[in-house]
């Protein structure tokens, strides 16, 4: 039985190892603020980015970066940007810090218009949550500890 049980253990291991979470599954911070990024944290959210949501967020900034893709792409990248933005109103340019999911085939970084002065920009995909936030691991590491920890309670 204790063989049984180990070998089980080891086989369900082995497949969440091998057969990680799909890379198209990207989870990204997300956030936006006038103020900071501080400001930006305490509004922030992880999520899950999906072709609607990004293509959602595309549409509203096409004014500002008509390069942006909209439409049903499967493959994603989280980004983090900091931007001088003309509002045109009496505070001229405001500066603008924001987080959140991108289309992997969009280079989110380039084609602003002059109107957005963009400051830095980062894209990155290697990774949930590599645009900020807390989860620095692969979702497996959990699956594989509780794992490990109920196998050797078991043979106890």
């Amino acid at each position: 039985m204790d063989l049984l049980v180990t070998s089980t253990g080891i086989v369900i291991l082995l497949t969440i190892v091998i057969h990680p979470v799909p890379s198209s599954a990207l989870l990204c911070r997300q956030c936006f603020s006038l103020i900071g990024w501080e400001d930006c944290e305490r509004a922030a959210r992880d999520n899950l980015c999906t072709a609607q949501g990004v293509s959602s967020s595309h549409q509203g900034w096409l004014h500002d970066n008509p390069s942006l893709l909209v439409g049903n792409h499967s493959r994603f990248s989280c980004f983090k940007y900091v931007a001088l933005v003309n509002r045109h109103n009496d505070k001229g340019l405001v500066k603008a810090y924001g987080r959140g999911c991108t289309f992997a085939i969009n280079d989110f970084c380039e084609g602003w218009k002059p109107s957005v002065a963009v400051k830095s920009c980062n894209v990155c995909s290697d990774r949930d949550m590599c645009n900020g936030g807390f989860r620095n691991c692969h979702p497996s590491i959990g699956i594989v500890s509780l794992l490990l920890v109920s196998a050797l309670m078991y043979q106890q």
